[in-house]
């Protein structure tokens, strides 16, 4: 491997930094394109291929013997001039959560599409994930080579399913929108420079050439530039003026490349329209053209708007101009300011321990600098060591500066999701001596509390599927509890819990490809002597009728009397109320207790609010998490100081909640799996009948996967229903029965 060293030499502009993701349905080719940027960046000598384990992306076993991305990995290399911080995310659903903590520091995405499938159901849901932060994105219709590719429906689809205007920027030499091969697979046209690009493939099959020449004006070529230009003039009001203006005439010919370059960039960065580019990664095809195209279109760091953040505490903090409704504030890209850097991934190494992931949206982190976490209530922590990442592969560099992502060694107590802030950050001071009162009130010790700034986290999907693991001996106990920590501090969506009634410990995730993964690393490469139970699916309960109860909560907690009081009352919200989750909402009277200022009573309603949180995690009906209910906490009574502590408070609404959604006939709900599958026509009447018969499946919808060869034998059908989860595992395996390998298919719950 050669190693472009970047991130030692200087720290380049921030202009010429581009903050990129690469997200796809599974098997579109994004590790595949990955590679051959690198190659053709001069990152590698050889391009590393994922059907022989040789991916620099790919470094897991796990994920070379299965031939799929399992963990985002970031790397840092060069293109003309600028540095690329870019990270490639597994497209397969159950590693979402890899997707959106990587999207949540990302300024750009490239999505790749197959010419094939089209947009395909994952690719729709990591689009919605960009759009949800707002991130510009350019398209790549990938395998161009393959039988069966169409370009044209992909843009088709690009257009319908994902809900943006695409603007193709390059198609083929010759006419059509089929498969390419041979010499049509070399020869491109560059609509916006109005150039042939050439990629030599003969000789080395590299595809490290790119000639540009003169295209010779084709008539399909041009109007491809005609269309691109309309629909730049419908969305770009400068775009309009300079096409009907003396010097164009209207004439698309005579439209400055320049021009346009700007206004595909304008209006990329507005999220108002997508750059769409064609190739084959696999053959080598179409590569080089992206990578410009992330250079030209997508944002640096200080075209993005100032990321907001929270102030906690009743206590504005004068920083910049802030929103009293929610306490936002916009963090702005300063590099002469206190540190603000946000921690979205973390790894456990075997030798160096935490690798905390972490970008810096403001100041500068520098080695051996000493960092506030305010999400864990101000826990210090000292950076021993900063590196720059190349997939498994660290450099040590001093600093990591404003705007870009880098990796920090020594953060023990650091999560994803975490703000990580300076000592001396000016939120830290005002918000810690409201925080230290409202505790000093109660006399109580509480759990800490978030302080200083705080940058929105990360959204973390709850677990569908678990199982039980034991370890074999009373020796394996402790590395097993090990390995679980470190598991569950690498992946949000892995949860661990132990059963009250069998005493086993609960291994809960996102899907059934999910813990096998867990499984096999576990088992393979930390050697952990363990036994996995059979999978489960993890059910909710729900209030079925509302129903109240009041609760007096009166113990002696190491010989010290507590007393609380309240009413709790629990009601089920209707289906289709726009509201996922449970809706708790806490009554306190006016005043409350004997603080004047307020932080009592704070305090107090977070205990009550952090009890029925605990509480919701454990239904009344067989122990499963409580979704869809509305709790309601009133009638709350102070009986002095001493007596009504937060503890009292805490374990008080607990227990009333409990109460309450006993009587009130709860109901156990079943996940369902909304399934696409996609099968030859000549398998299809096998799929239905497994889905209708024995997994108790309702179809929703049988379509053509392409309109366009529906006379042909080889037609694929899409088929969607919603099925029971717990039918559905070990699917996978036997769609592929039914339809001789042939089918797939992907859930979404």
């Amino acid at each position: 491997r050669h190693r472009a060293l970047y991130a030692t030499d200087a720290i380049d502009p921030l202009s010429r930094v581009r903050n990129i993701g690469i997200i796809a349905h599974i098997d579109a080719g994004k590790t595949t394109t990955t590679e051959r940027m690198l190659h053709y960046a001069g990152f590698t000598r050889k391009i590393g291929d994922v059907d022989d384990g040789d991916t620099i992306m790919d470094y897991l076993p796990a994920e070379r013997e299965r031939g799929i991305t399992i963990q985002s990995a970031a790397i840092t290399f060069g293109w003309r001039d600028h540095q690329l911080h870019l990270i490639d995310t597994p497209g397969h659903v159950d590693f979402t959560v890899e997707v959106e903590r990587a999207m949540r520091v990302l300024d750009g995405a490239v999505t790749i599409v197959d010419a094939v499938s089209g947009v395909q159901a994952q690719t729709k849901t990591v689009w919605t994930q960009a759009s949800r932060y707002q991130i510009p994105r350019i398209v790549f219709v990938n395998k161009m080579d393959r039988d069966g590719a169409n370009w044209k429906k992909a843009i088709r689809d690009i257009e319908t399913k994902l809900s943006v205007r695409p603007l193709v920027l390059m198609i083929p030499e010759y006419a059509g929108g089929e498969r390419l091969e041979g010499r049509a697979l070399e020869c491109w046209m560059d609509v916006v420079t109005m150039e042939r690009v050439v990629f030599d493939i003969g000789k080395d099959n590299s595809g490290a050439t790119v000639r540009r020449e003169c295209w010779g004006h084709s008539a399909h070529a041009i109007d491809a530039r005609e269309r691109l230009i309309e629909a730049l003039s419908e969305i770009d009001q400068r775009t309009l003026d300079v096409f009907l203006s003396d010097e164009v005439d209207g004439d698309p010919t005579k439209m400055p490349a320049a021009e346009i370059s700007a206004a595909i960039r304008r209006v990329t960065l507005s999220s108002l329209a997508s750059p769409v580019l064609l190739g084959a990664s696999f053959r080598n095809i179409g590569v080089q053209p992206l990578l410009d195209a992330i250079i030209d279109y997508l944002p640096a760091p200080t075209d993005r708007p100032s990321p907001l953040a929270l102030s906690p505490g009743s206590i504005p903090i004068q920083l910049s101009k802030t929103d009293a409704k929610d306490r936002s504030m916009q963090v702005y890209l300063d590099p002469s300011s206190k540190l603000v850097a946000f921690a979205f991934k973390v790894i456990v190494d075997q030798q160096r321990g935490p690798m905390v992931f972490v970008r810096v949206y403001s100041g500068t982190l520098d080695s051996r600098m000493t960092l506030v976490n305010g999400t864990r209530g101000g826990v210090k922590e000292r950076a021993t060591k900063l590196l720059q990442m190349y997939a498994d592969l660290p450099e040590e560099i001093p600093s990591i500066a404003c705007g870009h992502i880098g990796v920090v060694l020594g953060l023990k107590q650091t999560k994803t999701g975490d703000t990580l802030l300076h000592p001396q950050h000016p939120s830290l001071s005002k918000s810690s001596k409201s925080s230290s009162k409202k505790h000093r009130m109660i006399g109580d010790s509480a759990e800490p509390s978030a302080i200083g700034l705080q940058l929105h986290g990360i959204d973390v999907p709850p677990p569908v599927f678990f199982c039980a693991v034991e370890a074999d001996s009373p020796q394996d106990v402790r590395p097993l509890n090990e390995a679980l920590a470190n598991m569950t501090l690498e992946d949000p969506s892995l949860h661990v819990s132990q059963d009250d009634e069998t005493g086993q410990t609960l291994l809960s995730g996102m899907g059934e490809l999910h813990l096998e993964v867990v499984r096999d690393r576990m088992l393979k490469d930390l050697k952990i002597n363990a036994s996995f139970g059979q999978m489960r699916v993890s059910y909710r309960e729900m209030a079925g009728l509302e129903a109240s109860t009041e609760f007096v909560y009166a113990r002696d907690i190491a010989n010290k009397a507590v007393k609380a009081a309240m009413r709790v009352t629990v009601s089920p919200i209707a289906e289709g109320v726009d509201s996922g989750d449970s809706d708790v909402e806490v009554e306190l009277p006016e005043p409350f207790g004997t603080d004047e200022s307020g932080g009592q009573r704070e305090a107090v309603l977070a205990a009550i609010t952090d009890g029925i949180g605990s509480a919701l995690f454990r239904g009344t009906l067989l122990g499963f998490p409580v979704t869809r209910t509305a709790v309601r906490v009133s009638d709350v009574q102070y009986f002095g100081e001493d007596l009504s502590t937060t503890a009292a408070y805490r374990a008080c609404a607990g227990q009333a909640f409990f109460q309450a959604l006993k009587l009130s006939n709860p109901v156990l709900l079943e996940p369902i799996a909304k399934s696409t599958i996609l099968c030859p026509e000549s398998h299809i009447g096998s799929v239905l009948s497994d889905l209708n018969g024995v997994r108790k499946g309702r179809v929703l919808s049988l379509d053509d996967s392409d309109a366009e060869n529906l006379d042909s034998t080889n037609a694929t059908k899409v088929l969607v229903a919603e099925v029971p989860l717990s039918t559905m595992v070990g699917y996978s395996s036997s769609l592929r029965s039914l339809t001789a390998g042939s089918a797939t298919n992907s859930n979404k719950c």
